[in-house]
């Protein structure tokens, strides 16, 4: 058992690496790696199809909101501006977004979960993730946990929740082991 949590351990810092390196979106960066007999068979991020402008390229979080670039913005959107709050970032011009829900909009309709890139990845490679473990930074939502329970993966391990809502009694009542571990309490070697 201490192997297995090893393991666990090695396999969600190694998802949460990736995803605080290489996810594209300005919101949250979300990675799913999947593992089996050890070895990782495909790794998802969360973000835009390739060759699709990323997030990042478009917003920019601030502790106030989400910030989009000026001229990614319609001329409706730059009407209703009152005060305009400007943000210049590596010389490039941002303005605040007004609708608090304009990035999770924009997000909901360009971007892929990482559970489904990885899922994708698997299929594309013609792999499949019968009794692999999915390693993911926060707990999949409801259509993630769908797709890893038609994957027939038999575990899923998970760092933070999800608060847009998740999948997670969904996938134990179809016998898919589910297990917390949160990242802050993990290493030994922590600062």
């Amino acid at each position: 058992m201490e192997k297995q949590r090893l393991w666990d351990e090695t396999w969600l810092l190694f998802a949460d690496m990736m995803a605080n390196r290489h996810s594209k979106c300005a919101s949250k960066s979300v990675a799913c790696v999947i593992v089996k007999d050890e070895k990782p068979i495909s790794i998802g991020l969360n973000g835009t199809p390739s060759g699709h402008t990323n997030c990042n390229e478009i917003y920019m979080k601030r502790t106030d909101g989400f910030y989009k670039r000026a001229e990614a913005m319609t001329e409706s959107e730059l009407d209703l501006l009152d005060e305009q709050v400007r943000l210049v970032h590596e010389g490039t011009l941002y303005l605040k977004c007004t609708d608090p829900y304009d990035h999770h909009n924009w997000s909901k309709q360009h971007e892929i979960h990482a559970e489904i890139n990885a899922i994708g990845k698997l299929a594309a490679d013609s792999t499949n993730a019968f009794g692999a473990t999915a390693y993911v930074t926060h707990s999949p939502c409801h259509a993630c946990s769908l797709a890893l329970i038609a994957s027939r993966v038999s575990r899923v391990v998970y760092a933070v929740g999800y608060e847009h809502g998740d999948g997670l009694e969904l996938m134990r009542e179809s016998g898919i082991e589910v297990l917390h571990m949160p990242l802050e309490k993990m290493s030994k070697n922590a600062l």
